[in-house]
């Protein structure tokens, strides 16, 4: 490396140390933007100047070039995860540029390749039955036996939700999602996002406990941890043991990995352009371009993760992709019997008071031999939000159609992986 590529370097580490200082000691959702646009632009201009230089003279080991490329990936997913690759064209440019690093790595080794593809192309989940009974809730959520036009959405099930069983296999009015099928294969998902991926992932059983806390982790490691089923690439055999569960939460994944939104469709509902619910009459469409939040949750089955009771300000089809899922209801109007974080009433939680105030502190879904032996705890929840508040199983291809403002909790039932869509309108 000649000595102006050292200066470039070197100040190219310099702004990456700054826009870090700036991003990491100040509550994200006031970082000005010029400081994510500088990180963006940081991260795009050190991998060029590494695809311009290479790993270095003195780097021949196989897996030192290896390595250095996986950081050179690292760092560009980083740009999407952490600054959202803002400003015109760059997340495009980080997504081509992930390619171009991609290429400089050896091809996947694995034990057996072509056997393993062609195992996942013809496989098919086998989900065991599961108890299915009503175990926090005396209610059932709806279920329509046919998804409604949207015209009988609009006059007829706007305030409540309700369950399209098998809407996601395919309906009249609906194609069918490959990635039933196709999600469930880590091959599958590896092959189309390459190698050296990393995603963001909460650590912990859920996000109200003590040690919760957040990562960014390599894709495979995550796959592994979740529970699907890895043949032994080499990039699995680097994956460390058991630990905290791993949950990809709420995370826009189809912004980092576009390649795997080919395999769903949008629900016609999301584009219906509903008007305010008559419980939540503050209620305004998400604010970007289209009118539509896409997030993905992943995680692994047997009880692990549970999502607290919390609201929503959107209106939300959320899909059950892979997996089961145990859904918990209540309606707007609990909310005052809910125990919220930062209710006045409530004991302090530092922290918690001031950023979860749309969470329930009643550990609905939490393991426990009787959940009506917490009503002396929470008299009020019991007496005001229990003989209102629903309860299902959402089995693999299942669609649930949910009103803003509803409480609900989750958990990921059986011992399959559990991956959902949400879409919120």
């Amino acid at each position: 490396m000649d000595m102006n590529m050292d200066m470039v370097l070197l100040k190219l580490k310099t702004l990456e140390t700054l826009s870090h200082e700036m991003i990491n000691t100040i509550p994200f959702n006031v970082v000005p933007r010029h400081w994510l646009r500088l990180h963006t632009d940081i991260s795009l201009l050190r991998v060029i100047h590494d695809l311009i230089t290479g790993p270095g003279e003195g780097t021949h080991e196989e897996v030192e070039v290896e390595g250095f490329w996986m950081e050179a990936i690292r760092r560009l997913d980083k740009a999407i995860i952490i600054a959202g690759a803002i400003g015109n064209g760059r997340k495009k440019w980080v997504l081509d540029l992930i390619k171009i690093t991609q290429s400089k790595l050896s091809p996947w080794r694995c034990d057996d390749v072509e056997g393993s593809r062609s195992r996942a192309k013809r496989s098919k989940i086998e989900y065991p039955p599961i108890d299915t009974s009503l175990l926090y809730a005396p209610n059932p959520i709806l279920i329509l036996e046919e998804p409604p036009s949207i015209e009988e959405y609009l006059q007829n099930h706007l305030n409540h939700p309700f369950i399209i069983r098998g809407y996601l296999k395919g309906t009249s009015s609906s194609p069918p999602w490959p990635a039933c099928d196709r999600w469930s294969s880590a091959e599958y998902l590896l092959d189309t996002v390459g190698r050296g991926r990393v995603i963001p992932v909460e650590v912990g059983k859920a996000y109200d406990d003590v040690n919760w806390t957040q990562r960014i982790v390599p894709f495979t490691e995550f796959l592994h941890r979740a529970g699907f089923k890895m043949d032994q690439t080499d990039d699995a055999r680097r994956v460390t043991g058991p630990g905290s569960p791993l949950y990809l939460a709420q995370y826009a994944l189809f912004d980092q990995f576009p390649e795997l939104e080919k395999d769903m469709s949008f629900p016609d509902y999301v584009w219906s352009n509903p008007p305010p619910p008559d419980e939540t009459s503050s209620y305004t469409s998400p604010p970007n371009d289209d009118g539509l939040i896409v997030n993905v949750w992943v995680g692994s089955g047997n009880s692990e993760i549970i999502s607290p009771a919390h609201t929503d300000p959107y209106y939300n089809c959320y899909a059950q992709v892979l997996g089961r899922k145990r859904v918990w209801l209540a309606p707007p109007s609990c909310g005052p019997h809910m125990h919220a974080y930062g209710e006045k009433t409530e004991v302090g939680d530092g922290l918690a008071d001031q950023y979860m105030t749309n969470t329930s502190k009643v550990p609905i879904l939490k393991p426990i031999d009787d959940f009506k032996k917490l009503e002396s705890t929470y008299p009020e929840f019991f007496d005001h939000v229990w003989p209102r508040s629903l309860e299902t199983l959402l089995e693999p291809g299942d669609m649930m159609v949910m009103p803003p403002g509803w409480w609900h909790a989750m958990r990921a039932e059986g011992t399959d992986p559990a991956w959902s869509v949400s879409m919120w309108y």
